[in-house]
């Protein structure tokens, strides 16, 4: 499949919105590769467009004014970075940086597009507000998560919630998805490994037994 029939698979609505405006999006789509930790970053002020994931994982996080990152969520195929909000309503810039967790094909249209055609579409409008709704509940979750949890209770679930059996990413990656600090994830992944359940190796985490037996 061409890159242009995945993301309409994915985004069924971009579909409909292309043959109703002769082809325009098929016009003015622009595709792009991201490889493992590459970044993309709204922190110039540029206003792009609005982003789509054809294939892989975003992470999505603020940079602060002094350098800070702060892990906001992650964006998967048929989900939406809503960073490009802030250009459209003339708001100040969040300084959203983007990077790919795998290796992504991600999908640009045009602000132009993005005001003159999936604006002006009710049903794109709709499919906006469910994105953004599941977003703020998954930022909820996680706050409610860091109150009631312990830090080793956060970092067992994140684990398990990768689904994987290989996790690739630094010990900064986690403890940003987790907000902690680089150096008690490190402690606690090696008390988890000298349990016998992970083997840390450089750049990613091994799972060599069931998580959720500890």
């Amino acid at each position: 499949m061409s890159n242009l029939e995945i993301l309409y698979n994915k985004y069924p609505i971009l579909k409909i919105i292309n043959d109703n405006n002769e082809n325009i999006i098929d016009k003015s789509a622009k595709f792009n590769r991201l490889e493992l930790n590459e970044y993309i970053s709204s922190a110039n002020g540029t206003c792009q467009g609005i982003l789509f994931i054809v294939s892989g994982r975003i992470k999505i996080q603020r940079l602060s004014e002094d350098g800070d990152e702060t892990s906001l969520y992650e964006i998967k195929e048929g989900e939406l970075c809503h960073e490009a909000l802030s250009c459209l309503l003339n708001f100040k810039p969040l300084n959203i940086i983007g990077t790919a967790v795998i290796n992504s094909t991600i999908c640009i249209i045009p602000m132009e597009i993005v005001k003159g055609y999936l604006f002006k579409e009710a049903e794109f409008i709709k499919y906006m507000y469910e994105d953004l709704y599941r977003k703020f509940n998954i930022m909820i979750q996680k706050r409610e998560d860091k109150n009631h949890n312990s830090l080793q209770t956060r970092l067992i679930r994140l684990l398990i919630s990768k689904n994987s059996r290989v996790i690739y990413g630094t010990h900064k990656d986690i403890a940003l998805e987790i907000d902690s600090t680089r150096e008690v994830v490190s402690r606690h992944l090696k008390l988890i490994e000298k349990e016998g359940y992970i083997k840390i190796e450089r750049g990613k985490i091994v799972i060599l037994k069931d998580l959720n037996q500890i």
